[in-house]
């Protein structure tokens, strides 16, 4: 009987296996050859354990019959071939006249961009050849295992705008269009850029450096757009992607014919596996829009720094401003476009209250007092629930007009604001704050 146990347990452990082994080769056909040669060994080992019983089921499936692969079409690319010292580049080439409008701007020459406002972006020159720069990759990550696909170049010249678009219809064509990038890149005078500091730069580097070529154009004056939205309308607009901004701000919409940004690496890569090409049309438009849009959005952020007024700006945006202002170290001007914004009583608290804080401040330390007063004034009166304009005001009545009962009222005002606060380690701080204040300042009555 123990026998023939042993026997029935060995034929359902090879049942089981063999189940296992042909449900797995189906969902994995490229295992196939590991579960014959499995098949095949256990067979062996069975045989010589003297099992003959159920070891049909162990033949070797026949292998799965190849699919046709549909043909590679060869639709036909927009652009040409162009002969390198590395082999061919594939390159699309448009030219707009100066007078050419996109959106609410013409894309006239470089030259009409004020000094002061070139300053305040952080750059001191464009040049008369500024290059436009976008690329389009297999992916957002980065790294060497990114490559870019697609990279668009526009010359800002004095007759017009040129635009390039340099294309690898195979990755092995690299060489080849990194090394007609930096014949267009040799003749720009500065770079601009939408995210290009934080992407598109250091990854177009790297492609160079893998290609043991040397990024010549790393040395050109840089000015990357996006830092600048952010710094305009971050309490303006919910996103400062590019084409957020060239509805909001530009009045450009795009056509059907755009591809979104997040499907253009996959259809890159159906394209290096199809060769069709209806997809990469739709790619070769939204570079083609990026770049120009990035012209006119250069031109709305020169006008915006030359003539506010005229655009009819936001309180929002006269905050942005005042931000460009203070990054460039034009503390007068930053302040002056604070009050603007201050002016229009829009703004939501918390933006109005840093804003009371870094204007009082700076009011504080000239020591300006009936500016610095007026300032505490509208910031409490506006905020019932703030409680530092009345702790400042405490302060001066105190320290520099030596008013000790005035400076009483001011913290007993306070304090009857810390119910509004919500309950936590700010109202605690405060409320002792307030409360040791009050017991000196009662202390310094009682003597006096």
């Amino acid at each position: 009987m123990f026998f023939i146990f042993i026997y029935i347990f060995i034929i359902h452990i090879v049942q089981v296996s063999v189940k296992r082994a042909t449900a797995k080769s189906r969902k994995f056909p490229g295992d196939l050859w590991y579960h014959t040669r499995m098949d095949d060994e256990l067979r062996r080992k069975l045989q010589r354990l003297g099992v003959v019983r159920g070891l049909h089921a162990l033949q070797s499936p026949p292998p799965p019959r190849p699919t046709p692969s549909s043909p590679r079409t060869q639709d036909p690319l927009p652009g040409e071939a162009i002969t390198t010292a590395h082999g061919q580049a594939w390159v699309v080439q448009h030219y707009y006249p100066a007078d050419h409008r996109h959106g609410r701007y013409t894309l006239e020459k470089a030259d009409t961009l004020a000094p002061e406002t070139l300053a305040l972006l952080g750059i001191p020159d464009l040049g008369d050849r500024p290059a436009f720069l976008d690329t389009e990759t297999t992916g957002l990550a980065g790294g060497t295992g990114t490559l870019i696909f697609l990279t668009g170049v526009g010359l800002w010249q004095p007759e017009g705008f040129d635009l390039y678009q340099v294309f690898l219809r195979d990755p092995s064509e690299e060489r080849a269009a990194l090394d007609y990038l930096a014949d267009l890149l040799a003749q720009a005078s500065s770079l601009v850029t939408f995210n290009g500091r934080g992407f598109d730069l250091p990854l177009l580097e790297g492609r160079f450096i893998l290609q043991r070529m040397v990024p010549r154009w790393r040395g050109l004056p840089h000015l990357d757009l996006l830092l600048t939205a952010r710094t305009l309308w971050r309490e303006h607009l919910p996103s400062r992607r590019l084409g957020f901004l060239e509805e909001a701000l530009l009045g450009i919409t795009r056509s059907q014919e755009d591809l979104p940004g997040w499907l253009i690496p996959a259809a890159y890569r159906e394209y290096l596996q199809t060769g069709t090409t209806a997809e990469m049309t739709r790619i070769f438009y939204h570079n083609e829009i990026d770049i120009i849009s990035l012209v006119s959005l250069l031109r709305h952020v020169a006008r915006l720094t030359q003539e506010p007024e005229a655009l009819g700006v936001t309180a929002a945006e006269w905050v942005g401003l005042g931000r460009l202002y203070d990054q460039a170290g034009c503390r007068d001007e930053a302040c002056a476009a604070w009050h603007r914004a201050l002016e229009e009583d829009t703004l939501p608290p918390d933006t109005a209250e840093r804003l009371w804080r870094e204007l009082s401040i700076q009011r504080k330390q000239d020591q300006d007092w009936e500016n610095a007063l007026a300032l505490w004034k509208s910031w409490a009166d506006r905020i019932p629930w703030a409680i530092e304009p009345l702790v400042e005001r405490a302060k001066y009545a105190e320290w520099v007009i030596q008013d000790l009962a005035a400076a009483l009222q001011e913290t007993q005002r306070a304090l009857q604001r810390l119910p509004k606060l919500p309950n936590g380690f700010s109202r605690q701080q405060w409320a002792a704050v307030l409360q040791h204040r009050q017991q000196r300042l009662e202390r310094k009555l009682s003597k006096k």
